[in-house]
């Protein structure tokens, strides 16, 4: 049986299903869910040492709100702006994106519903950051722009 257009999903990474029929996520009080969210950042951590923030990093930046913390369904998205010192133009970069089960990206997966929050909050753009490849051919696809590729080595 066809599909309708109500039941037709967009989809993501992998085939999963982005904000066309998801429930969004929502801003919370990391002092509220914090025991759940360090252990995802702690995950990160790990998958990724070339991050050098800590846990405790994040918890403060969230209090302070020069960071906010969004949880969905899957896991959770931690969001700060950015301000271009030579433009002036603002940036919601996506900081960090966690989901309880692997391969269900809260970036990509909830990126339209960034992007529409970035715009209605008066910033010009809308970031993610990721050492994750199978991301970049996605985002490409759906119109995003490479702007750069960061290659370090340790001294």
């Amino acid at each position: 049986m066809a599909e309708s257009k109500a039941q037709k999903q967009d989809r993501g990474v992998d085939g999963q299903e982005t904000t066309a029929t998801s429930i969004n996520p929502r801003v919370v009080d990391i002092r509220q869910e914090w025991d759940w969210v360090k252990t995802g950042i702690e995950e990160v951590l790990r998958e990724h040492p070339q991050l050098t923030f800590r846990p405790e990093d994040v918890y403060t930046a969230c209090v302070t709100e020069v960071a906010l913390l969004w949880v969905a369904p899957e896991g959770f998205v931690v969001t700060t702006g950015e301000t271009d010192n030579f433009t002036g133009d603002r940036t919601l970069l996506i900081w960090i994106a966690w989901a309880e089960e692997r391969g269900k990206n809260c970036a990509v997966k909830y990126w339209k519903f960034f992007a529409e929050e970035a715009k209605n909050a008066g910033f010009s753009n809308l970031e993610v950051r990721t050492p994750i490849p199978q991301i970049e051919k996605y985002l490409l696809a759906e119109g995003w722009i490479k702007n750069t590729v960061i290659y370090t080595r340790e001294l």
